[in-house]
């Protein structure tokens, strides 16, 4: 029988670990937006930014600003930086920036609405299969064109696929952006499973897709997008005919270890992590109603694709390792690489737009012959 002392001392030893293993567990897995307010300041025709890697980075960018962050700010090249600050061009506002410094939330969204892709887009919903109902946007194409269905990241919004939607109206295709619970404005739900359950609504979406005439279905998805695409095509090899994948997450256990490695926390509480969340104990204990199953998590290796795949990343990427891509790319025959310019994670199309868009555009375009 351990004394009163020693499980005393257990608890203390313990504890701390079991909070900082919840904490890194929600790290992954949490769906709460993590977008920091910056104080931003107007200086005639500019934006003054205090001076990050994020702010100084070349491209366009969004920023979030007014009551509950609702209005945009479309900002442009960068005019001066010095050790404190960035100063950057305004292009276009929503709203009359205010003279006295403001709160901001620095984004990618480079556009505030669909309506700045097309005029005649349509909010609809897409029935699932549990009986509930998932918002999505349509953008309509050609009556005989293919339909590209557009899944976003964790932790983000529609609006961040609209870089994706606007390659596909060049190329006359429908678009169809969905959400999926979890998502930034999707069905609630308090976790990702990121990607092991997600793939269900995605699969509705395409049945959603055929159901209204689409004659093809392509893919095209961001980040944790990415699983829930390859895991869809796990269970369904021909669920759809082509596929695209920017900045892609392909091995969660590895993307784990990453950001314990970024963190510069000790190796091993990767695997306590990990394991904890592939539990059914572990996962309860933190708060994830099932356990995560990390060797599916995992569609490098033993996972076969047999589509089309088109894969756009950046080595910039400190989120997700371009290695893992890298990896992805060798282990899969049917997948083409393209490296943009140096860019934080999924960024490419803010970073290096040109080629962004004329290579998904090409990309979209090219017809899957059909059987």
């Amino acid at each position: 029988m351990i004394p009163a002392v020693g499980i005393v001392a257990i608890v203390v030893v313990i504890a701390p670990i079991a909070w900082l293993i919840r904490k890194l567990a929600f790290r992954v897995v949490g769906v709460a937006p993590r977008r920091k307010a910056i104080v931003a300041r107007r200086v005639g025709d500019s934006v003054e930014l205090p001076r990050s890697v994020l702010t100084s980075a070349p491209g366009r960018y969004g920023l979030w600003f007014g009551e509950e962050f609702q209005q945009h700010i479309l900002i442009g090249p960068v005019h001066r930086v010095d050790e404190r600050y960035v100063l950057r061009s305004v292009l276009s506002s929503t709203s009359t920036i205010p003279s006295d410094p403001f709160e901001a939330q620095l984004t990618g969204h480079v556009m505030n609405s669909p309506s700045e892709v097309d005029p005649k887009w349509e909010d609809i919903a897409i029935p699932l299969s549990d009986g509930e109902v998932a918002p999505a946007w349509l953008f309509p194409g050609r009556d005989d064109a293919p339909w590209v269905i557009h899944v976003e990241g964790i932790r983000t919004s529609r609006l961040v696929t609209l870089r994706s939607v606007e390659a596909a109206e060049r190329a006359g295709l429908t678009s169809l952006v969905i959400t999926y619970r979890g998502a930034g404005d999707g069905p609630a739900a308090r976790v990702s499973y990121l990607g092991q359950r997600e793939w269900l609504d995605l699969a509705d979406a395409v049945r959603f897709a055929r159901s209204r005439g689409a004659s093809q279905v392509y893919v095209v998805a961001w980040s944790m997008g990415a699983g829930i695409a390859l895991e869809l095509l796990r269970h369904d090899p021909t669920a759809f005919e082509r596929l695209a994948l920017i900045a892609p997450a392909t091995n969660w256990m590895a993307i784990v270890r990453h950001g314990i490695r970024r963190a510069r926390l000790p190796a091993f509480l990767a695997a306590l992590v990990t394991r904890t969340m592939a539990s059914s104990a572990g996962s309860k204990l933190i708060g994830i109603p099932a356990p995560l199953d990390f060797h599916r998590l995992d569609w490098i290796d033993e996972f076969t694709l047999g589509i089309p795949t088109l894969v756009i990343h950046s080595d910039g990427d400190e989120e997700i390792p371009f290695e893992l891509t890298r990896e992805f790319a060798a282990a899969h025959g049917t997948v083409k690489l393209v490296a943009t310019k140096t860019a934080p994670h999924g960024w490419e199309a803010n970073v290096d737009p040109e080629l962004f868009q004329s290579t998904l555009t090409a990309w979209l375009a090219n017809p899957v012959p059909t059987t």
